[in-house]
């Protein structure tokens, strides 16, 4: 008995000895498996892919105020993509770079042109107007329409000349059709869409995958519906795309009367015919010694606007003509004024030697 006893007490210690060793082994193994599988692999003849995201980089140097071209672009596999980054050269072709990019450098949303100016067409300027409820057409305008301007300009003072109280006066008032066809950019708080192009990518994960949100919605943060409305302000601003050679008169047109904005078909593409009509006097006057290139060169738009435009011109008024009121003054009869006492009487009109 004392033998047997003795034997199975051997066992259990081998045993035990066997489950340490045992239990050592899985420990060791779980808290590195990736060493494991790594050598595994390598042992095998070939190592593990790292998990990349295509990034778009410059492919050359980058200077600022280029368009991109898909040539000066490509795609690079990165382990994680930057912030504001693409993951597709078109989503950037036609961009312009606010700064310049160095090759190999990630190209993102905030190096990039955007807003209001990436919307301006060559030879348009983006000008900001005063509006209401009345020259906003009841504030129905919206960012993309488009709109005729019409001005109304007050009868200017006339300080040198003082009418008599039977005279009467004409009214020189007038509203007319300032610019036509003018685009919309932006009415009040609310901005012209922009193109794909100019906004910011999506939030992505390391993976590429669009990031959900604490919530787990998917959705990018600019389409993600507003938790709650807030009311709009009161419009009273509206920016238009005016061609740079009308800007002048545009400006002139709120600085010296009232506009009022009329909504249009945006596929009606009728406009006023300028050539019918007498061009206004410069406040620029061209020099004498150009030549007939730089005369052809004064049509130039930017040329014109350089030239400006003042009150009488944009009312179709010749400053150096003569005005209705001076004219009808100049023409009136001499006459007598005889003062007795405190009253005065205006005699007969004075005779005038042949």
């Amino acid at each position: 008995m004392p033998k047997f006893t003795r034997i199975a007490a051997l066992l259990l210690v081998a045993v035990a000895v066997v489950l340490a060793v045992l239990a050592f082994s899985i420990g060791r193994r779980a808290t590195t498996p990736v060493a494991a599988d790594v050598s595994a692999t390598r042992a095998l003849g070939f190592a593990p892919e790292p998990a990349t995201v295509p990034v778009v980089v410059a492919a050359a140097g980058l200077p600022a105020g280029t368009p991109l071209t898909a040539s000066s672009l490509k795609l690079v596999n990165w382990a994680q993509r930057p912030a504001d980054g693409y993951g597709d050269v078109d989503a950037v072709v036609g961009g312009v770079p606010l700064v310049d990019i160095p090759a190999g450098t990630a190209v993102t949303s905030k190096v990039l042109a955007r807003g209001l100016s990436m919307a301006l067409k060559p030879g348009e300027r983006a000008v900001a107007v005063p509006v209401d409820e009345q020259a906003g057409a009841g504030n129905r305008v919206v960012p993309g329409d488009y709109v005729d301007v019409f001005v109304s300009l007050k009868a200017p003072p006339t300080m040198s000349y003082q009418p008599a109280a039977h005279e009467v006066v004409p009214d020189t008032s007038q509203t007319r059709l300032l610019l036509s066809r003018l685009r919309v950019l932006a009415y009040g708080s609310d901005d012209l869409p922009s193109s794909s192009a100019r906004t910011a990518p999506a939030p992505t994960a390391d993976d590429g995958k669009p990031k959900p949100s604490s919530d787990g919605d998917t959705r990018s943060v600019a389409t993600a519906a507003p938790s709650q409305s807030s009311p709009k302000d009161v419009p009273h601003t509206a920016v238009l795309a005016v061609p740079v050679g009308e800007a002048s008169q545009l400006l002139l047109g709120v600085q010296n009367g009232k506009l009022s904005l009329g909504v249009r078909l945006p596929t009606d593409d009728g406009q006023p015919d300028g050539a019918l009509f007498p061009s206004p006097r410069p406040v620029l006057a061209a020099r004498s010694d150009l030549t007939p290139e730089q005369k052809q060169q004064l049509q130039q738009p930017e040329n014109q606007a350089f030239a400006g435009i003042d009150g009488s011109g944009l009312a179709g008024h010749d400053p150096f003509a003569k005005s209705p009121l001076r004219a009808g003054h100049a023409s009136a009869s001499p006459s007598i004024q005889i003062i007795r006492g405190a009253s005065d009487d205006s005699a007969r009109p004075a005779r005038t030697n042949p």
